[in-house]
């Protein structure tokens, strides 16, 4: 059964079509400006012509004549058409400009050490642009609740997401605590001195890997004193001597500098905590989410070295 358009549906391809006739003065001129034959152009006329119950152009074999009540037409619809052309070039310009409002979904600490370098970066490149941040750890309905991106921090597998995922951070985590239970408990010269450690988790762990030089070569079954979601409250804890944390080295190097950690193993790491950036699966990326992830991408390869750049496959 064939579709029927219903007699109160307007086709304003119809309309624009008259007025193409109107200013190339012929239905050939005006199906080439169209990209359409002319008998589709003199289909589209005769429409219009229909539906309107009266004759907007005279026509010969040489030429069209436009009647006195389509001159009448064509003088109001004509600078309807401009306008909106000029309503879409400005919105297809406005595709190429990075500005709006922002909206992030991020874990704290993902905030913290990464999101805001790269968002400074954005910001100075882009003063237009609005920024908005909530402290969300959970992946959150990103169309229903209208993030434009949102930040997962995962040491296993994404959940199985229609999102579109691209990974922006890799931290390689290493073990520390403070010196006063390094004194206390003495110092770990192996992985398996941790076990009877008490130790400061993250909300999931329940053991810790440990590799030596890109190996695994144990694992350490945790004693849980504190289990926290959050990394300071992990990093605080273990500065007052509550137990070993597993933490990226950048989150605490002003701790160990200033001596009030100490690290743990000192040739030995766990396992990466990744950070995802995932946003709603569509053909056309806004440009703002795109600087971003693109000032991610920077900040990622200067913090590379030389042989690193040359092996980087994004």
């Amino acid at each position: 059964m064939l579709y029927k358009r219903p007699d109160d549906v307007t086709d304003w391809r119809d309309w624009e079509n008259f007025c193409r006739i109107v200013e190339t003065g012929s239905l050939t001129a005006a199906g080439d400006r169209a990209g359409i034959p002319k008998s589709s152009v003199s289909s589209s006329l005769a429409r219009l012509e229909a539906r309107l119950g009266s004759r907007l152009l005279d026509r010969t074999t040489r030429k069209v004549r436009v009647t006195e009540f389509g001159e009448l037409l064509y003088a109001r619809v004509a600078p309807l058409f401009s306008q909106l052309r000029e309503v879409e070039s400005a919105a297809r310009s406005s595709q190429h400009e990075v500005s709006g409002t922002l909206r992030i979904a991020a874990p704290y600490e993902t905030g913290w050490l990464h999101l805001a370098p790269a968002l400074a970066s954005v910001l100075k490149d882009y003063p237009e642009l609005r920024v908005e941040i909530d402290d969300i750890r959970d992946l959150p309905d990103l169309l229903e609740e209208r993030y434009d991106i949102a930040f997962i921090k995962t040491d296993a597998r994404l959940p199985d997401s229609s999102l579109i995922s691209k990974r922006v951070v890799a931290m390689d985590r290493a073990f520390y605590a403070s010196p006063a239970l390094v004194t206390k408990l003495g110092l770990a010269r192996q992985p398996s001195d941790l076990d009877s450690w008490p130790a400061i988790v993250d909300a999931e762990d329940q053991q810790w890997d440990v590799f030596d030089n890109g190996r695994e070569v144990a694992r350490i079954r945790v004693r849980p004193s504190i289990r926290a979601p959050n990394a300071e409250i992990r990093v605080r804890s273990a500065i007052e001597g509550l137990g070993v944390v597993r933490l990226p080295p950048s989150f605490v190097a002003d701790y160990m500098r200033r001596g009030e950690l100490v690290r743990l193993l000192p040739s030995m790491l766990s396992s990466p905590v990744k950070v995802y950036a995932m946003t709603p699966a569509r053909k056309l990326m806004p440009p703002k989410v795109r600087a971003l992830l693109t000032a991610f991408d920077e900040l990622r390869m200067d913090g590379m070295t030389d042989a690193e750049r040359l092996g980087y496959a994004g």
